[in-house]
């Protein structure tokens, strides 16, 4: 691979590094801003080089016109962008593939054709963004549009000769799955649904099994690793495990059972031979597999969930070992009701021990190395963290905001913008906060002035929470984002009211949900008939138009687009006043005190918040 192509490859590394800015605490101040301007400088100018590149490679070619040499280059480049869950470049690996497939069908290449359809469907399974518990599953039925047309060519298998070409058949149809709309490819949230989506799951595995065991196929192609498909269908339908712990069902765990000893028999194998120990979560999926199909006592699993969690290093941030502290306990807490309580009483004291255990851990989590994973992790554990105090909630929801300092920098100017923005209104028209968070009438708004005032700080400071769940599109800086991942961006607004709800932050969770919805309704999202309640209306109104002040104007976190100037910015939300905008929240600017107010505080504390988060990040 050379020229354009090698060129965008290098430049993705290159971005790698700047989204790091190479500063430390000893630094003077004036140093330190300026080595994160001139990164976010860089940024830019990679951000446009690649805009260029792509659209002369990629988004201006036509299947038609496509070259044979162009094909293969296009092809190596998705190899290089996409590697699973280590993809430098997801979105862009999709769109070559979706290319490559016009090129494949226009010049009836059916190897390439199938081919393609895999490559389709696993770039935009690794592109979706799920959130089941919720009903997001944003690509659900591209996924498996993509996969069950590949699987459908099993029915030409003996045609179609090429091994690699039956493999991609092969594997398309075990990722069939995939496009079910109850099936989650994981445990998360497995409990509250039990068996959700178990038939049609089923009717899947069942069908692609015999494919993989049968002694004919495996004769025709003794190349294809047909153990490991095998291996991957019994993995995927141990996930049916959390159903069990809701309601028991003697089938779905024998035939749980029979995967977890298959995983567990295959790991175990493979541990003999000194290449990899047996996984954690193998361990306690056979356990619990083995619990409930009544083959050993609760007391012997709960044994094993206690020397998992007993076990794990506090220092170790391996995937195994963050199953291992922060999930634990979750299952102990479900087990240990199946004693006595004179038996659980004994337990006590060692569930303490585990609960602890997770509370240390998520402090010493380093946050910037793991973003995505501590954001995903802490969402789905927030649920039973309920019982923590409100300084840990805090505490918790501060973490995951410095998974992505941008985010960080701007919900802290948001913050601060917010409450500034408050304090006017409370000075020159407080009847417009009547109402806000249960306070009525300009007398108790005012008796309750610094409640409200930390509330509408909170607000701001939360509105983004829900971007540190999707840091593979928010994160993005390299190139402009494509309609798929546009999409993605905008469920942020339902990830952090999600969030924010589990920790019992109702208000806070409303104010994150619409502060994109426009002021009149008509435009912005999500796109839902829901309406913001009256108590934080006024905030959000706030929220809506400082998030647009501030956003706008910095050129540092938002290093892909040019600045606008403070006076631009103040003009566009004057022209969106009434519609995009609150009428009562942008005529406070035409007070001219307090438009040169803002103006100085703009830039008096985005340098102070940019010194003080990178600061501490580094």
């Amino acid at each position: 691979m050379k020229g354009l192509y090698q060129t965008y490859v290098d430049n993705l590394a290159e971005v790698g590094k700047l989204l790091k800015p190479p500063i430390n605490q000893e630094m003077p101040e004036e140093q330190a801003l300026q080595i994160i301007h001139d990164c976010a400088d860089h940024l830019f100018r990679i951000h446009q080089e690649n805009d260029k590149i792509l659209t002369e490679i990629l988004f201006t070619k036509k299947a038609d016109v496509l070259t044979e040499e162009e094909a293969e280059c296009l092809s190596e480049l998705a190899g290089k962008l996409f590697n699973y869950n280590r993809s430098p470049d997801t979105g862009v690996a999709y769109r070559i593939h979706r290319l490559l497939y016009d090129y494949a069908e226009y010049h009836q290449d059916t190897d390439l054709l199938v081919q393609e359809l895999y490559n389709l469907g696993i770039t935009m399974f690794y592109m979706n963004v799920r959130d089941t518990d919720n009903g997001i599953n944003i690509f659900i039925d591209r996924i498996g549009a993509y996969f069950r047309a590949g699987a459908s060519y099993l029915d030409r298998y003996d045609e179609l000769t090429n091994p690699r070409t039956r493999s991609y058949i092969l594997r398309c149809l075990g990722n069939v799955k995939y496009g079910l709309e109850k099936f989650h490819g994981n445990n998360s949230g497995m409990e509250k649904r039990a068996y959700e989506g178990w038939e049609e799951y089923m009717e899947c595995f069942t069908r692609a099994m015999e494919i993989f065991q049968s002694p004919r196929y495996q004769q025709m192609n003794p190349e294809i690793p047909w153990d490991t498909f095998i291996y991957t269908m019994h993995y995927d339908r141990t996930q049916f495990l959390s159903g069990l712990r809701s309601r028991p069902d003697p089938e779905v765990a024998r035939l749980v059972l029979e995967s977890a000893e298959h995983v567990y028999q295959r790991q175990e194998k493979i541990a003999q031979a000194g290449e990899k120990a047996i996984g954690i979560r193998t361990q306690y999926v056979y356990a619990a597999a083995r619990y409930h199909a009544g083959l050993i006592p609760v007391e012997e699993l709960l044994e094993v969930l206690f020397d998992i969690c007993e076990s794990a290093d506090l220092y170790d941030f391996s995937s195994d070992n963050i199953w291992s502290v922060l999930y634990t306990p979750e299952y102990l807490m479900h087990y240990l009701k199946e004693l006595s309580e004179e038996e659980q009483k004994k337990q006590q004291i060692r569930l303490q021990k585990a609960f602890e255990k997770q509370r240390k851990y998520l402090i010493l989590f380093p946050k910037n190395e793991y973003g995505q994973q501590i954001s995903r992790t802490i969402s789905s554990i927030a649920n039973y963290l309920s019982g923590q105090d409100i300084q840990f909630f805090r505490q918790l929801l501060g973490f995951i905001l410095a998974c992505h300092p941008p985010t960080y920098v701007h919900s802290t100017m948001i913050a601060l913008l917010t409450r500034r923005f408050c304090e006017q209104i409370a000075k020159v028209n407080p009847q417009l906060l009547s109402g806000t968070f249960g306070f009525e009438g300009t007398q108790e708004v005012l008796e309750n002035l610094d409640s409200i005032l930390e509330n509408a700080y909170l607000g701001g400071l939360y509105h983004d929470l829900g971007k540190c769940m999707l840091l593979n599109y928010v994160g993005l800086y390299s190139r402009r984002l494509l309609d798929e991942e546009f999409s993605c961006i905008k469920l942020h607004v339902s990830f952090g009211c999600n969030l924010l709800e589990a920790f019992h932050m109702e208000d806070l969770a409303w104010i994150a949900r619409f502060h994109h919805r426009t002021y009149d309704g008509t435009g912005g999202y999500p796109r839902s008939n829901d309406v913001c309640p009256e108590r934080v209306r006024r905030i959000v109104d706030v929220v809506t138009v400082v998030d647009s002040l501030d956003a706008g104007t910095d050129n540092v976190g938002r290093s892909y687009a040019a600045a606008k100037s403070y006076e631009q910015l103040v003009e566009e939300l004057r022209v969106g006043k009434g519609t995009r905008y609150a009428d009562e929240i942008v005529e406070l600017l035409d007070d001219p005190v307090f438009y040169e107010d803002i103006r100085r505080f703009i830039a008096e504390k985005r340098r102070q918040v940019y010194l003080d988060i990178y600061m501490k990040l580094s």
